[in-house]
């Protein structure tokens, strides 16, 4: 995008969450499925992560759980993926929340 501050506005007369993939202490888990409605993801820097003009304009943040001692950072194209597959699923209704893991339904198994 190269416009951030045109896009968004244009965002506000329909109805569509602009949401950072961010670690960020507002930040909700991905495992959570904290989605709502028509949802925009903006993804940061690999290296530094949004900077505040992208944070302003988002309108609520996701985190993508780690575990383990390394780095707290993916690869961009990593994390939009890991994002936009859970959101898909989310979208369709087909996922299921077990403990802290989450199912996919498959429709081969739901026959």
């Amino acid at each position: 995008i190269q416009n951030t501050t045109r896009t968004s506005t244009e965002n506000t007369t329909q109805p569509i969450r602009i949401v950072g993939v961010e670690i960020d202490d507002t930040a909700k888990d991905l495992e959570d499925e904290p989605f709502e409605g028509d949802t925009a993801f903006m993804m940061g820097n690999e290296g530094q992560g949004m900077n505040e003009k992208q944070m302003r304009l988002c309108d609520g943040f996701v985190r993508i759980a780690q575990y383990g001692g390394g780095t707290a950072s993916l690869n961009v194209s990593v994390a939009a993926s890991i994002v936009l597959h859970r959101f898909h699923h989310w979208a369709r209704g087909d996922t299921q929340q077990v403990g802290n893991y989450c199912d996919v339904a498959t429709d081969r198994e739901a026959e």
